[in-house]
């Protein structure tokens, strides 16, 4: 038997999960997951969802959660129940390698559900290129999530580079790619983690 724990805030969806594989499924939402997407329900078995919906933002402030909620439920499951945290975010490994480490069988499970850019749309400046290379190095939580972080951020990384665009310009690129997106003054990020 496998239980699911899903940081919905960041896979953003459900659809690249087996559901029928859980028999239970802990969703935790942040205040910005208004809707959410499933894909494809099980049919043939009984499959426990439960929303956990977080209301204060914060860094991390989903992930303490989650894992506050997999220690308590770790306390009380049958210790042959297998643990699943279902999230593009590295800071889980930790967790994970703990909970295998005192006897609990458990995985992070990934999900590539990042949007990809059109097909039309190319990211041409050289140093689009390199915010791109350096963003999708850095762990996700300590790329910058304000505008004007980003945009100072940009400026930094592409210091140097002749013909560089100004960092709006960049910005707009990205954008434009769809590798970011402007959510009132959030950035949230489509890129490999």
């Amino acid at each position: 038997m496998v239980w699911a724990f899903v940081d919905y805030e960041n896979t953003g969806s459900l659809e690249g999960v087996n559901l029928s594989e859980y028999k239970k499924i802990l969703i935790f939402c942040g205040p910005k997951n208004k809707k959410i997407n499933f894909g494809t329900l099980p049919t043939s078995e009984f499959c426990s969802i439960e929303i956990i919906g977080v209301s204060t933002m914060g860094s991390n402030n989903l992930d303490f959660h989650l894992a506050f909620h997999l220690g308590r439920l770790h306390e009380i499951a049958d210790s042959s129940i297998e643990f699943h945290i279902i999230s593009n975010d590295s800071g889980f490994n930790g967790l994970v390698n703990h909970l295998k480490k005192i006897g609990r069988k458990c995985k992070k499970v990934s999900l590539k559900t990042a949007i990809k850019p059109k097909k039309n749309q190319t990211v041409r400046s050289e140093c689009v290129s390199l915010i791109v290379k350096r963003l999708e190095q850095l762990d996700g939580r300590k790329r910058p999530r304000k505008r004007p972080k980003l945009l100072n951020w940009i400026k930094s990384q592409c210091n140097g580079i002749s013909g560089t665009l100004k960092p709006e310009g960049v910005f707009s690129e990205l954008i434009t790619a769809n590798l970011i997106i402007e959510e009132k003054s959030n950035i949230r990020y489509n890129l490999k983690c």
